[in-house]
């Protein structure tokens, strides 16, 4: 290992070379604890802007590709104490990193040194670095990772334990609640006191002196709990909403992570109704189960204080509590079995839904209003029969609980001025009153418990449903696979693959090889397996036989978000995102120029119909590009596919929706399109297919003939017979002779 003893390296030039030095240096410290990170696909994935990635994106980054990484300032005295935290990432003053990988101590007249290396340099060159040159470039920030050998918090099941350990991970400010909220229960238990002092003492004595104490106290009590109120209610707003941002963004990040089997066997209507019910859960967690908590503890206070004045009387109010607890716990397994129905039937309900929103084309051209209007009547019917089923369970406890409620308040004062008028109880009429008032505070905080156990069920159910999705074996594991360089050389060997719920293989014993940077066309009847095999080679499915291999790796092997990078597919239905032309063309590369997308879209075809728009590239799209025709769509689909520069290109009917001219533009491109990548056109139109080095034929999932276009007009008879039907025009000599002449011609 070289050394180079100067620090010019740890100068980025520009925003950009600081950006990367950041992700090299990540990726090199990632290396180390044996996971392989790519700066390209972090700067795909992320949408990084030059200049803004900060070390606590970067934590974020390691966090959610198999690693553990925190910030920290340190000393040159502590680098020396790092030991096996090594290697670590420092970053400099300008923004840019290096990782250090050793501390040297001086010997023989020699200073302390440190050896960095720089993402600009060679990996085998360090720099070796003293106190006072790194203090130039450094001011003490770095980043320490390491692999995560355990279970993270967002990995684990979603469910009760995986909310609380949510909420846990705020502790710092909810215990301030709860410092807060203890102290607004001592002040609660003050008011009523302060009558029983002013009803036994200050009234019976006319005692003004303590009069005017007690008014200063309750100024003292009013301005603190009014400050402890506010702050209760500020940190409790912080919390609830860090809380809610991090359950919506982990479901939905285990909602993409899904693999695409589940999407495809799971209605749409039912998998959007389940994620919703998280609104269910959120409000439960960050509503009501803090509110009892601080109910909770205003009882801690309250009960004690009953118990000061008058402990028979406050065992009566325990027992009506209880005894309401217990109606309760008798409604909960009716009430969870009405939820279900209630659930299952919105759950019909919202696919209906959203599968009559997703058709409406084809229900307006084949006027289906008033059948899907019957069918939609029907399951609201149901929904509304199980909701009401529901309520009126739901009545029946209410109903028992209501003048349990009040017996609460009236029952102890009438129970309390009986004892004493018949002077069986020393009891005061100011402790009378005092312990009225306090058994009416009790009384809140009971109810709040009581309508928490009913919204169990409710919050049980609606956790079921989210878990049902989110809980799925995810596609692939953060941070799992290789990501090697991509050339685009594939090789199917012995491949056998059927669908869910399919009966005859899609792909039955198929082996192929592909040849990097080569045109491969693919044609066959439907169903013949064309489709399976690009949706195999994006790793769509992993539940195939044989062995897939790109660039000699198996396939499975590879990190998803990594090779789906590589791959610029366009389908036959290309779905466009809500923003402008320029947005939709470089989706999946931000950091794109104008020019790059210029020249994108020019190559698809795009730039024709492009320019004549008033405000071109800036033109807004409308969810799906309802407001541009199926040809544009088409195009701007393919400039999406080029604008990542893919080492493997997929065209599955990607030139069906075009006009004739749009699809000349994209055949007359296709060599250009081609150079330095691999391209795989599926194609009906045989046309298409006249200029690729290869063409495979499939027939009932299995390879019938390859070869040219002119071998296997001579030698396939289901190419044959295809090119016959689409060129009718033509005899059979004219065509022979002119695929001879083709073949002198390529000889």
């Amino acid at each position: 290992m070289s050394k180079i003893s100067t620090v010019d390296a740890l100068q980025a030039e520009n925003d950009e070379d600081i950006k990367y030095s950041v992700l090299i240096a990540l990726q090199m410290v990632a290396r180390e604890h044996g996971i392989d990170l790519s700066p390209q696909q972090i700067d795909r994935d992320y949408a990084l802007d030059s200049g803004d990635l900060t070390s606590g994106k970067v934590v974020r980054i390691a966090n959610e590709n198999g690693l553990v990484a925190r910030t920290t300032r340190l000393t040159w005295r502590q680098l020396a104490r790092l030991g096996q935290a090594l290697p670590v990432v420092l970053r400099m003053r300008n923004g840019s990193a290096m990782v250090l990988v050793k501390y040297e101590p001086g010997n023989a007249g020699r200073g302390d040194t440190v050896l960095l290396r720089s993402p600009h340099q060679p990996d085998d060159t360090c720099i070796a670095v003293d106190e006072v040159r790194l203090a130039a470039a450094w001011d003490g920030e770095a980043i320490f990772v390491k692999r995560r050998h355990k279970q993270d918090i967002d990995d684990r099941p979603f469910g009760f334990p995986w909310l609380f350990q949510q909420i846990y991970r705020d502790r710092k400010i909810f215990r301030s609640v709860l410092i807060a909220g203890m102290m607004m229960s001592i002040f609660a238990i003050v008011p009523p006191f302060l009558y029983l002092v002013v009803v036994d003492r200050v009234l019976v004595y006319q005692r003004v002196s303590t009069l005017e104490v007690l008014i200063g106290g309750i100024l003292f009590l009013i301005l603190f709990d009014t400050l402890f109120g506010f702050l209760r209610r500020h940190l409790l707003s912080i919390g609830t909403a860090r809380v809610d941002a991090r359950i919506n963004t982990a479901v939905f990040n285990r909602l993409v992570r899904l693999p695409m089997d589940f999407f495809e066997q799971t209605p749409t209507g039912t998998v959007s109704y389940k994620i919703n019910e998280i609104w269910r859960v959120r409000s439960f967690i960050t509503e009501q189960v803090f509110g009892v908590m601080l109910d909770l503890m205003t009882l801690l206070v309250i009960i004690p204080a009953m118990f000061v004045l008058s402990p028979g009387l406050t065992f009566v109010v325990l027992g009506i509590g209880a005894l309401m607890c217990l109606v309760v716990v008798l409604y909960f397994r009716p009430l969870g079995a009405a939820q279900q129905r209630v659930i299952a039937a919105e759950v019909e309900k919202g696919s209906f839904l959203i599968e009559v929103l997703h058709g409406m084309r084809t229900v307006k051209s084949l006027a289906l209003e008033g059948r899907k209007q019957l069918g939609w009547d029907v399951r609201v019917a149901e929904a509304v029969r199980a909701k009401t089923a529901f309520m009126q369970l739901g009545n029946q406890p209410q109903t028992i609980l209501q003048p349990l409620e009040k017996l609460i308040y009236t029952g102890v004062l009438m129970l309390g001025a009986y004892l004493a008028i018949t002077e069986q109880s020393t009891i005061l009429a100011g402790t009378l009153v005092a312990f009225s008032m306090l058994a009416s505070r009790a009384t809140a905080p009971l109810m709040q418990i009581v309508a928490l156990l009913q919204q169990i069920e409710e919050v049980r159910g609606a956790m079921a449903q989210v878990g049902s999705v989110v809980n799925q074996r995810p596609e692939q594991e953060a941070g799992a696979g290789v990501r090697p360089a991509i050339a685009g050389a594939i090789t199917l060997t012995d491949v056998r693959f059927r669908y869910p719920g399919a009966v005859p293989f899609a792909l039955d014993g198929v082996s192929l090889s592909i040849e990097p940077g080569s045109i491969v066309g693919i044609m066959g009847r439907s169903g013949s397996g064309k489709t399976t095999i690009t949706r195999l080679l994006q790793g769509l499915h992993q539940s195939y036989d044989g062995l897939i291999k790109l660039n000699g790796i198996d396939l499975r092997q590879f990190d998803l978000n990594h090779l789906r990078s590589n791959l610029g597919v366009v389908l036959q239905d290309n779905f466009l995102f809500r923003g402008t032309i320029r947005d939709n063309i470089k989706i999946t590369r931000p950091s794109a120029t104008f020019d790059e997308v210029i020249e994108a879209a020019r190559l698809s075809g795009a730039e024709e119909f492009i320019d004549r728009l008033p405000r071109g590239y800036d033109t807004p799209i409308e969810e799906g590009g309802a407001n541009l025709s199926g040809g544009q769509r088409q195009r701007l689909a393919i400039a999406r596919a080029l604008i990542g520069n893919p080492a493997l290109l997929i065209f599955d009917e990607a030139t069906s929706a075009l006009d004739p001219d749009s699809e000349a533009i994209i055949n007359n491109n296709l060599k250009r399109i081609a150079r330095g990548r691999t391209v795989i056109v599926i194609s009906h139109r045989l046309a298409s297919l006249l200029d690729c080095d290869q063409i495979i034929v499939l027939e009932q999932g299995k390879v019938y003939a390859t070869g040219r276009h002119d071998s296997l007009l001579r030698t396939c008879d289901i190419y044959r017979h295809l090119w016959f039907q689409q060129n009718r025009h033509l005899s059979s000599e004219t065509t022979l002779l002119a695929t001879n002449s083709v073949g002198v011609s390529h000889g």
